[in-house]
């Protein structure tokens, strides 16, 4: 039995110092890396698509916002446009009752919402005024007695309204001072009928 042990241990020992450290590693190491490398690609690609599917709905929600805003707008100046024919219409209307050529369309709503709180006598009454003092224009000066814009109001009178701290050049603010003075004071402030 003793040869036996001894051919054991001899093998052992060959078996331990010569084949062993022989012997390859496994191949299966080199794969490993392999798969880590293609998972980190994998990774990145889908970080990538993800990114890119967030940046195209943040650009899509933007598209939608500026469409929306764009309608918005196109309906409002719509409104615009359809609130300077009416006034245009208005003007017209009323020119025709004093006998002489309608405003310009936005002087028109310009004294049709200055005077329109107080009746559509005022208004006719305004349209006729503003005529005779100005032609409609509102950058109209008197030489001789310094009055001046749309309704002619001299600095005096212009100084005791709302408005005085406004331009007499000031369409709009001229039209609410006049129709300030109507409401308050009637239509006797005024000479040229």
């Amino acid at each position: 039995m003793l040869p036996l042990f001894r051919a054991v241990i001899v093998w052992s020992v060959l078996l331990a110092t010569v084949i062993v450290p022989r012997i390859d590693p496994p191949a299966r190491t080199a794969a490993a890396v392999a798969v880590t490398q293609l998972s980190s690609y994998d990774r990145q690609s889908v970080v990538g698509q993800v990114r890119a599917q967030r940046v195209q709905a943040a650009q899509d929600a933007q598209v939608l916002a500026w469409v929306s805003e764009l309608r918005q707008g196109m309906a409002e100046y719509q409104a615009q446009l359809q609130a300077i024919a009416a006034a245009k219409a208005e003007a017209a209307r009323i020119a025709a009752l004093n006998n002489h050529p309608p405003p310009p369309a936005w002087i028109g709503k310009i004294i049709t919402d200055a005077f329109s709180p107080l009746g559509m006598d005022a208004i006719v009454w305004a349209m006729r005024i503003a005529y005779c003092e100005s032609r409609y224009h509102p950058n109209s000066v008197n030489t001789s007695s310094g009055a001046t814009g749309l309704f002619q109001f001299m600095a005096g009178t212009w100084s005791g309204t709302p408005w005085a701290s406004k331009s007499r050049f000031d369409p709009v603010a001229n039209a609410q001072a006049a129709a300030w003075l109507y409401s308050h004071y009637g239509p006797g402030r005024w000479t040229c009928q």
